[in-house]
């Protein structure tokens, strides 16, 4: 049951928000990974406070960890994160306040690009060959599918295998809590976070 959080400000000084965010959610994926569970899952969930502000980067300038004190503590985020102390600053674990505003689900959005992969899946529902499904999706354009979505994105890098990738985080609101678990990204597409 989410009890704490922790804040992590980040400083866009140098106008470089977005490279910032991507070294963080590097980071703090390492440092989810080492306390998942056998589901590949944590008890850590993450909202950001600022999100689709006006004026502001589309993901804001801060982000907050949710979970009991005890993980928080186990979790030792300020080690995780120690090479980016000049770029951030990180509150002590508080406990959550009660005037919070509601609750919402921080998810990740991964849109369909492969076309070889979307035929393959229109042939089999509709039992046409691959060759007609293909036909549908001869003038398909992977990059403007994600060109003209308006979701916030981190720019990812795994550590483990190099592949480069966009993390789109949609903010779904809800006026009760779900307790549940998170994915090694903090993103859950049931489990909520306390908005405030």
């Amino acid at each position: 049951m989410i009890t704490h959080y922790i804040e992590i400000c980040l400083y866009n000084e140098m106008n470089i928000l977005g490279f910032i965010w991507q070294k963080l959610y590097e980071n703090l994926h390492i440092a989810f990974v080492k306390v998942k569970d056998s589901n590949n899952q944590i008890e850590v969930g993450v909202s950001f406070p600022r999100y689709g502000m006006k004026n502001t980067f589309p993901l804001g300038d801060r982000l907050r960890l949710f979970a009991n004190e005890d993980i928080l503590k186990n979790l030792d985020i300020k080690t995780h994160l120690d090479s980016m102390q000049e770029y951030l600053k990180i509150s002590q674990i508080k406990p959550i306040p009660s005037n919070i505003k509601g609750y919402a689900t921080f998810k990740r959005k991964q849109f369909k690009t492969n076309p070889m992969r979307l035929a393959k899946r229109y042939a089999k529902r509709n039992n046409v060959s691959l060759e007609e499904a293909m036909k549908r999706y001869k003038e398909f354009d992977e990059t403007k599918v994600i060109k003209d979505n308006k979701l916030p994105f981190i720019n990812y890098k795994s550590s483990s295998t190099g592949q480069r990738t966009k993390i789109f985080i949609q903010k779904i609101e809800s006026d009760k809590a779900i307790d549940g678990k998170f994915s090694t990204f903090g993103l859950s597409n049931i489990s909520t976070v306390p908005i405030f």
